[in-house]
């Protein structure tokens, strides 16, 4: 009678085992379901997705020329303001230190001869009457 107890024991864990056993790949299957339901949804969003990514990336790498192009293009026009400036600068000095004092000099030679030449001129008119 023994054994009969301990088959009947046996047959009843085996199928309290085998229904929990189903019941667990009922859920793996399920699970797996959902996740590959996912999965071709996630592979259908991303596609759109890699390619608005992809043309942005190539827009941002255009923009970014066209910029690094304006900035060389300023880099040039601030190279020839500096040029410029410096020569504006010499011009300024030769002006200040070089001309003027040249030309004030020039200046009072110029009406120290006229002055002289009006003088004589008199002389000339007093002493020929």
């Amino acid at each position: 009678m023994d054994w009969i107890w301990i088959g009947w024991g046996f047959l009843f864990v085996s199928v309290i085992v085998a229904f929990f056993l189903i019941r667990t790949l009922n859920q793996v299957s399920r699970t797996t379901r959902n996740l590959d339901t996912f999965l071709n949804s996630l592979e259908k969003e991303i596609s759109p997705l890699v390619r608005n990514l992809r043309e942005t990336s190539e827009g941002i790498n255009i923009i970014l020329g066209q910029s690094l192009e304006r900035l060389n293009q300023l880099e040039g026009l601030f190279q020839t303001l500096k040029e410029s400036a410096q020569i504006f600068s010499m011009i300024n000095r030769i002006f200040r230190g070089g001309i003027t004092p040249t030309l004030v000099n020039l200046a009072g030679l110029a009406v120290g001869l006229k002055t002289a030449g009006q003088s004589l001129f008199k002389r000339k008119e007093k002493g020929g009457k």
